[in-house]
């Protein structure tokens, strides 16, 4: 060729080529915003600390809603938390929380929600749960997190945990409610020797 070919169809592809480009240019771009904006969402509604739901998160979630009966929530505490910080470190506080949590997403059911709503406090709603179930969810997690231990430069530690169980009642009972009973019952295992679960009936060891 004399020269650079000069014609419609030319001119029509390079245009089209500019507009390709541009246009994936676009499309990529926005993939990224999206992405991110997804990956920002999550982080928002999660505790980086344990994976699990944080406060906020749950309470999103179930604040207005009116809870069917058959549901369940399970609030943990874990046992002289601060203690433990105080003695060994932030650092071993943190696996600590960590093996807890984990031992709480091993027991989760398709439905259930679990979150980390304070320093050293879990909650746990149960879906379509019976108090037998309830509880015995809750004292398997207890017993899973008290036999696990960490070796640190102190020597081994074992942590333990408290649970109070409460079940949606009536028709419309509100989370909150629900939740309400759920903590007394978690007082009354503390006051009552820590390391165990408690219902609105009894006690589990």
């Amino acid at each position: 060729l004399d020269g650079r070919p000069d014609n419609w169809a030319e001119q029509f592809n390079a245009i089209m080529c500019i507009v390709g480009i541009t246009g994936i240019g676009a499309l990529t771009l926005g993939l990224n915003h999206a992405r991110a904006a997804r990956q920002h969402r999550l982080e928002a509604r999660t505790d980086m600390l344990t994976g699990l739901l944080n406060r906020r998160a749950l309470f999103d979630s179930l604040s207005c809603e009116r809870l069917a009966p058959g549901h369940a929530i399970v609030a943990f505490d874990l046992d002289r938390f601060k203690a433990i910080n105080d003695q060994y470190g932030h650092a071993v506080g943190d696996e600590i929380l960590r093996r807890f949590a984990e031992a709480l997403r091993q027991n989760l059911r398709e439905g259930d929600l679990a979150a980390r709503t304070g320093g050293e406090e879990f909650l746990l709603v149960l879906r379509d749960a019976s108090l037998q179930i309830a509880t015995s969810t809750a004292e398997r997690i207890r017993a899973i997190f008290a036999e696990s231990h960490i070796d640190t430069a102190k020597g081994r530690l074992s942590a333990t945990a408290s649970a109070g169980v409460a079940l949606v009642n009536g028709e419309g009972e509100s989370f909150e409610d629900v939740l309400l009973r759920a903590d007394t019952s978690l007082y009354r295992a503390k006051d009552g020797g820590r390391n165990r679960v408690v219902t609105g009936l009894q006690a589990v060891a």
